[in-house]
Parts: C-alpha cells; structure tokens; sequence
C-alpha cells in the first residue's frame, strides 16, 4: 500500500499529493524576507525533489500516523 498526504503548496496555492514512503525528511523553515514560516519536505526520487508547503511539521506528523493507521492489516508478511 502507498499512503499518500496531501498539503497546501505555498507557490501559487494549490495542493500536493505526496507518498509517505517517499519522504526523507522535513523541516520547518523561515522566509527570509518575512517572519513567515513554510515547511520544507525532500523526497525520494532525483536530485532536488523538494516541495514547499504550509502545513507545519507537527500537522504532517498527525497526517502520516492517520495514513499509516488507517492501511487494513491483512496478516501478511512482507
């Protein structure tokens, strides 16, 4: 099963749908113009696969443990 959270782009709005298994790591960041702040998010797949989204670490923390929770269990080994 791949899980997928979907978050607020902070370029130009719109929304993303990442796979949870993707992720490498996040990490909230601050605008350096603004005292604005934004999350940064690596992913798997290429060099510079990033995106940059509004949500903070901890609402994306939430996100992942609800996807992970809610794969059925079906007693089988990997």
């Amino acid at each position: 099963m791949n899980p997928f959270i979907t978050l607020t782009k902070i370029n130009n709005g719109g929304y993303v749908s990442i796979n949870i298994n993707h992720i490498v790591c996040y990490e909230r960041r601050q605008f350096r113009d603004s005292e604005r702040h934004y999350t940064y998010i690596l992913v798997n797949g290429g060099s510079g696969c990033s995106r940059e989204v509004t949500e903070t670490p901890d609402q994306i923390d939430m996100m992942i443990n609800h996807a992970v929770l809610s794969i059925p269990f079906t007693h089988k080994g990997a």
